[in-house]
C-alpha cells in the first residue's frame, strides 16, 4: 500500500536535521518539492563518487568554488546524498563555511540509512550494509529503488522543475563511474549543460580526454578556481 506523501524530519544531532520526502513514484516528485518550498531557483547538480587520495586537494578546491557559487547565486544544489565521496565533501564544506543554500540528496531508499531509519541488520545490500545519509544536507528525496542509478531520472527531473522557466540548471561531474555516465547522458538529453572537472580522476578524466562537439559540454581544469567559477556563472546566466 502506498504511503501518503508528506514532509518528514530526519534528525542527525541536536542542532542538525533535514526535511525528507518518500515519493511513491516520479509523478509525486514535483508535489514534494512544492511542499518543501523549493522551486524557481538556479540549480547545480553535482555528480560523482569516491575520491582517490591523490585527488583530495583538487576536489576540496573545486567543491569550495562550487559551494560559493551556489551561495552567491541563491542556487539549489542536488547530489546523491550519501556520506561518501563527493556527496560527503559538499555537505562538509557547506556546513564548515556556514552556507545556507538548499542541499538536496536524492538516493534510492533501499540503499540508505539514517538515525531512526532502517538498521544495518535489515539491509538491501548483499554485504549487509546500507549507506549513511550525509548529515549536513538540508533536504532528502528518498526514491523507490535498490540500485544506484535508479535515482538518476529523478535528479534530472528535480533540477528541471526547480529551475522552471525563469532559471537554468547545470550538471558538474567530478570523478565518477557508471552511474555518472548515466547521469551525464540524461542531463544532455534534457538540454542541461555539463561541466566536467578535469583532474578529478576516473570517468571525468576519461571524458575530458575525448574530443567533444556537443555545445552543452565543457571541460574545466578542476584546480583553476577562476575558470570554474566563470563556467558556472556562464551556465546559469
Amino acid at each position: 500500500m502506498s504511503k501518503m506523501l508528506q514532509l518528514e524530519k530526519i534528525r542527525f544531532s541536536n542542532d542538525r536535521g533535514a526535511i525528507c520526502i518518500f515519493p511513491n513514484d516520479i509523478d509525486e516528485l514535483e508535489q514534494g518539492l512544492r511542499m518543501m518550498g523549493i522551486q524557481s531557483r538556479p540549480v547545480i547538480v553535482l555528480i560523482g563518487g569516491n575520491i582517490l587520495p591523490e585527488h583530495d586537494a583538487v576536489h576540496e578546491s573545486a567543491v569550495e568554488v562550487i559551494a560559493r557559487a551556489a551561495e552567491d547565486l541563491g542556487a539549489v544544489m542536488i547530489c546523491g546524498g550519501t556520506d561518501m565521496g563527493i556527496m560527503a565533501l559538499i555537505g562538509q564544506i557547506r556546513w564548515r563555511l556556514k552556507y545556507r543554500f538548499p542541499l538536496i540528496g536524492i538516493a534510492p531508499e533501499e540503499l540508505v540509512t539514517w538515525p531512526g531509519g532502517p538498521l544495518d541488520g535489515q539491509p538491501a545490500l548483499p554485504d549487509g550494509k546500507r549507506f549513511q545519509l550525509e548529515p549536513h544536507h538540508s533536504h532528502f528525496v528518498l526514491v523507490p529503488g535498490s540500485e544506484f542509478g535508479d535515482e538518476s531520472p529523478w535528479i534530472v527531473r528535480a533540477a528541471l522543475f526547480i529551475a522552471g522557466e525563469r532559471n537554468k540548471a547545470v550538471t558538474i561531474l567530478a570523478n565518477g563511474g557508471k552511474v555518472s555516465e548515466k547521469d551525464i547522458g540524461l542531463a544532455l538529453d534534457a538540454g542541461e549543460p555539463v561541466i566536467v572537472l578535469k583532474g578529478t580522476g576516473r570517468y571525468a578524466d576519461e571524458l575530458a580526454s575525448q574530443p567533444k562537439k556537443d555545445r552543452l559540454f565543457r571541460v574545466v581544469q578542476a584546480d583553476n578556481r577562476r575558470m570554474l567559477s566563470g563556467a558556472i556563472l556562464s551556465a546559469l546566466s
